[in-house]
């Protein structure tokens, strides 16, 4: 019989492994990649939110604004994800994306590629204060 040591060990390495061969570890991997629920809410924004040193962070108030003004306001899940669409025919340079959570300051936002404007993924990092 293995102690509760050795079981925690033996699943994460099972998890890691499982995140090597497949898609389901990276944001919106799965679910995400295999529906299209874009094409009557517009573009799916989504990603992480992360502290520079690489843990997920839960519970990050996220914004995603327009230039002409519009405001979708989110929340990161436990995992550090979130995901959202704003209209149709808002292009996806017409949007900023910003970060908040109390004892944190945002650092950067990076955007990876988007290549047919259904998908933006994006991370906030972030770093502790204080």
């Amino acid at each position: 019989m293995l102690n509760s040591k050795y079981k925690s060990y033996i699943f994460g390495i099972l998890i890691g492994t499982l995140c090597l061969f497949s898609s389901l570890c990276f944001a919106g991997g799965g679910e995400y990649e295999s529906a299209d629920d874009t094409a009557d809410a517009g573009p799916a924004y989504f990603g992480f939110v992360r502290e520079d040193r690489g843990q997920n962070i839960a519970g990050a108030k996220v914004l995603l604004i327009t230039k002409s003004g519009v405001k979708v306001e989110l929340k990161s899940n436990i995992l550090g994800i979130y995901r959202s669409h704003i209209a149709k025919n808002v292009k996806p340079d017409e949007v900023t994306l910003s970060c908040q959570k109390e004892g944190y300051a945002q650092v950067k936002i990076v955007v990876r590629g988007n290549t047919n404007n259904r998908y933006i993924e994006s991370d906030c990092i972030m770093r502790k204060v204080n």
